[in-house]
């Protein structure tokens, strides 16, 4: 048996004392020998002479063995660090003593390292725990459970391995708060950084669903009895994905509902009778409850996922789904029937108030980011604008020291110098003034007692601090926050607007809510050192419906433009070109519904169909292996009997290439995927030439519905098995780099035995036919705008091929843009001409800051060829006629445009004429032969193109029109 000397005893499970007697315990466990180590410690570690410095630990850690003084005992004892924290002087710590079984709180400038001779003797006080008892409610660590909840009856709720596979890392202080409130069926409204999270809702809400109570008082009807919402498709799907994992799925039958706008589509829905639970979004779900609104009888769940985000995309829809929730949920017959609504996100907004005060019934509101605490705690904020040297008398021109009811404004500085002088400006003053900072920490208590008195009305107490000896304070019943200093980030902005959370707005209790006179109020000073944080500061202060000085937006829109600018100059590829003119197309690759990969092609020589032909014919006859691997690099790959060229993107760190997958670009279809490393061929150098022929392709005016950004994979099937291994034509409107804006894309049919062609189907139409697709006519016109407002720098950088292209802006193909246009790096691929600036020599080219080009569309008749000068109402026109060339020049808003067009075929120029028309001038030239032409100009020009309103559809005028798409065998799809 052994003897043990009880020195503490925190619970039963945790006992401190020491060993007295037993099996070999005199000889180590001997009293004598520990006071004389406790002696020699005093002695060595008071030394007069004693270097402390060079006993000092470098590192503070945790778990740390080291030596403090104990006051109590008046010695030096040996300890551990148990935990570390940053207090009002600096850095303290928590050690546990382990010689006496005590925890002290010590500075860590007061620690010393122990030495090894006072290691020798072990720990005197040890750990007992006793066995076989547990209290009666039972408290086990979460690591020891197999289930995070345990089985109740018959009812299984949420799996661990679930929260697992997820990488739940545990409960964070916002979810501590609101699982209890949604477990036990109360209105729910949180706000967290995590909010995006459906982790943070979800077990506790669907343990409450399964409760007995709530399926007996609902099982006279069929239908479900809640109701997800999501802000969009993608999210609702990872919502029911969560759900189908868990094992309340063969419970509850959760299932997931989208519609588009078909009008067909909501009358197909079917709802599973067994169906607790539905995920959806806002329109889906009332597109629903226009046809079926008697499936929704049982609701009485409501939960609102990323709720900031469905009442600013969908808030006419959020209105209906609530109106009709309260209309169900307030029946007589359904008063013993449980209600919920839970409402969570990243973000407060003024929607949600609304939703509190009208749709909630004593809800629990938990904010865990404390500058989205201030907005629903309604904090009035103000903003001053001056210059550094001046805000001390703005400051004081802002503070009211004869306020009608008691005041205490705390002011806010950097540093304990600003404290310093702000404390002698408004100490001068008729307000009580208080100061603390970090080298006055022995007033904390002095000035935390003054602070707390009571005060009457017309009391004014100002308090200058700063931002470490805020957080040691406590305040938290402010009613004025003056920030002197600004707040480096966003936590510390919410930190201080938290010293005045007793002052919030409660809604959450209407009486208090509509009683308060929301005294809460915020005071900014912005001056010019603070101008990067402009853009940060309005879009939080926008969120408040504050007044904004017409200055600061001024001044913000000024910091917008200026960052824009600085994104002008960015290198580009020097394959990224502007493309104005109609080409035939191939895609190869489609990303999205309206949005493809492709390659240029040529009618009459194809040099891209030249080079894979010529790479099949290599690697039958050899097919050597990648020697090495590097990024960046050039390699073959085989997919069934193609050949293509890719370029490696990243590689593995490790070196065993026979084994791992690196990514890989190809070049002539605009994918990127990963790669096995042997299957990387070496590329010969005759096929490097070829410039990568990789083009993404837009079709305009079509964007997914319900305010989503991303096509729903439903959209992208459809259009893909539409168009795939069809010829289409297409009109490129706009040119971005090496996007091509095309509008139309349509499938055009040749009747047989004659020249004319049919429209058998529009893509754009085809999208918006699914049903999960809507119009977007403005989508040209911002993109001209976004063109328009580069101004007069919206230009191609004229360089040479082989380097890189800057590209500033787009070219637009219905507005004037842009004069000079580089050397296409894939001329090659279209009969291997070169685009140049036509009829003018190149030492006589004028810089990019001369002219601009007018766009110009044209037709012909047999004798005559119109040009229509896409320019409004200009001035100073001059127009020369020679036989081969028209020299068009003007002024439109004081920018000067020329055209100097090299013509195909000849023209008589006494006869050409030029005039007015609707404002714009228009062109005739007289043909010296009738006939037609086969094109306009010598060289094709982006900003030259065919009128299509006046197009005469028979082959020859097609084969100079529309460009031709045709979609290639191995077509393939990115979700």
């Amino acid at each position: 048996m052994l003897e043990i000397n009880l020195l503490k005893v925190e619970n039963p499970s945790c006992l401190w004392g020491r060993f007295v007697k037993g099996p070999g315990i005199e000889a180590v466990e001997n009293k004598k020998e520990y006071d004389d180590l406790q002696m020699k410690m005093n002695l060595f570690y008071h030394e007069v002479n004693l270097h402390v410095q060079k006993i000092k630990l470098s590192t503070i850690e945790s778990g740390q063995v080291c030596v403090v003084y104990w006051s109590a005992l008046r010695s030096w004892c040996r300890a551990i660090v148990e935990s570390l924290f940053l207090g009002t002087v600096g850095t303290q710590a928590m050690c546990f003593l382990v010689d006496h079984g005590e925890r002290v709180i010590v500075s860590s400038d007061e620690i010393r390292a122990l030495l090894d001779t006072f290691l020798q003797l072990p720990f005197w006080v040890r750990k007992f725990q006793l066995a076989g008892v547990h209290p009666m409610t039972l408290h086990v660590s979460g690591d020891c459970l197999e289930k995070y909840v345990m089985k109740i009856g018959n009812v299984h709720c949420v799996s661990f391995q679930i929260l697992m596979r997820n990488k739940y890392a545990g409960p964070s202080v916002a979810e501590s708060y609101c699982w209890p409130a949604v477990a036990r069926g109360c209105d729910t409204v949180l706000i967290s950084h995590s909010g995006d999270q459906p982790l943070t809702y979800i077990p506790p809400f669907l343990a409450h669903m399964q409760l007995s109570s709530v399926f007996s008082a609902l099982s006279a009807r069929t239908g479900p009895i809640a109701v997800i919402l999501c802000p969009g498709w993608e999210k609702a799907q990872t919502v029911i994905d969560l759900l189908e994992e868990s094992q309340t799925f063969q419970v509850l039958h959760p299932m997931v509902i989208l519609l588009g706008l078909g009008k067909d589509e909501a009358k197909t829905v079917k709802i599973q009778n067994n169906c607790q639970v539905v995920v959806t979004t806002p329109f889906s779900l009332v597109r629903l409850l226009r046809l079926h609104c008697f499936l929704f009888l049982r609701l009485c769940h409501l939960a609102l996922d990323e709720v900031d985000l469905l009442f600013s995309r969908a808030p006419d829809e959020m209105t209906i789904i609530l109106q009709h929730f309260q209309r169900v949920t307030a029946s007589e017959e359904r008063v013993s029937c449980p209600r919920q609504i839970i409402a969570v996100g990243k973000r407060w907004s003024r929607p949600l108030e609304g939703l509190l005060l009208n749709h909630m019934s004593n809800p629990t509101v938990v904010v865990t980011v404390m500058e989205e605490a201030a907005l629903y705690g309604n904090v009035h904020q103000i903003i001053l604008l001056c210059l550094d040297c001046t805000k001390i008398s703005v400051l004081l021109g802002a503070l009211d020291f004869t306020p009608d009811v008691a005041q205490k404004t705390l002011v806010i500085t950097n540093s304990a110098e600003e404290a310093e002088n702000v404390f002698k400006a408004v100490s001068n003053t008729s307000a009580f003034s208080l100061k603390v900072h970090e080298e006055l920490t022995y007033q904390f208590d002095f000035v935390t007692e003054q602070w707390k008195k009571p005060i009457g009305p017309g009391t004014h107490v100002i308090l200058v601090t700063t931002n470490e000896c805020m957080k040691s304070l406590g305040i938290c019943d402010a009613t004025c926050v003056v920030h002197y200093g600004f707040p480096s980030s966003p936590k510390l902005f919410g930190s201080r607007l938290f010293c005045m959370s007793q002052n919030f707005q409660n809604l959450s209790d209407k009486r208090a809510a509509e009683s308060t006179s929301h005294p809460a109020k915020s005071v900014l000073l912005l001056s010019e050192r603070n101008a990067r944080h402009v853009i940060g500061v309005l879009r939080y202060l926008k969120r408040t419906e504050a007044s904004l000085p017409p200055e600061l937006l001024h001044f913000a829109q000024g910091v917008l433009r200026a960052k824009e600018e600085q994104k002008l100059d960015r290198p580009l590829c020097r394959y990224l070109k502007s493309f104005g003119f109609c080409r035939s197309v191939l895609p190869l690759f489609i990303k999205t519904a309206s949005v493809y990969y492709g390659r240029i092609v040529s009618k009459k020589e194809d040099h891209y169909e030249s080079m894979a032909a010529a790479m099949t014919t290599y690697y039958a006859a050899e097919k050597l292996g990648a020697k090495e691997v590097l990024e960046g690099g050039l390699y073959g790959v085989q997919e069934d009997e193609v050949y293509h060229r890719v370029r490696v993107t990243s590689v593995p760190d490790k070196r065993e290439w026979m084994f791992c997958s690196v990514r890989a670009l190809f070049l002539d279809e605009g994918r990127e995927q990963e790669v096995k490393s042997h299957q990387l061929l070496q590329l010969p150098a005759q096929f490097h030439t070829l410039p990568p022929q990789a083009l993404e392709i837009i079709v305009c005016r079509a964007m997914p519905i319900d305010a989503e950004v991303k096509w729903n994979p439903k959209v992208t099937r459809a259009i893909s098995q539409k168009i795939k291994g069809l010829q289409h034509q297409a009109k490129v409107v706009l040119c971005l780099g090496n996007t091509v804006f095309v509008d139309p894309m349509v499938r055009m049919t040749r009747l047989p035995g004659l020249k004319t062609f049919i429209n058998e189907y529009n893509v754009h139409a085809e999208i918006l036919s699914t049903g999960m697709g809507t119009s977007n006519p403005q989508h040209l016109d911002l993109l001209n705008e976004l063109c328009q407002w580069a101004g007069p720098g919206a230009s191609l950088s004229r360089s040479a091929p082989d380097g890189p292209e800057s590209l500033c802006s787009c070219t637009p193909a219905s507005d004037e843009r842009c004069l000079y246009i580089p050397v296409p790096a894939l001329a090659q691929a279209t009969g291997g001409s070169t685009t140049k600036t036509h009829g003018q020599d190149p030492d006589t080219f004028p810089s990019p800051n001369t002219y601009f080009h007018p766009q110009i569309k044209w037709f012909q008749r047999d004798d005559t060829v119109t040009l229509n000068i896409k320019l409004r109402e200009p001035v100073d026109q001059r127009c020369e006629f020679f036989p081969d060339r028209v020299v068009y020049s003007a002024c439109v808003n004081d920018r000067p445009y020329r055209a100097d067009l090299e013509l195909h075929s000849n023209i008589t120029a006494e006869r050409c004429s030029w005039e007015m028309k609707c404002n714009e001038p228009v062109i005739r030239l007289v043909k010296q032969e009738r006939g037609d032409w086969k094109m306009l100009l010598k060289q094709k020009s982006a900003f030259v193109s065919l009128d299509f309103d006046r197009f005469e559809e028979d082959e020859k005028k097609t084969s100079n029109g529309f460009p031709i798409y045709k979609a290639c065998r191995g077509l393939s799809f990115l979700s």
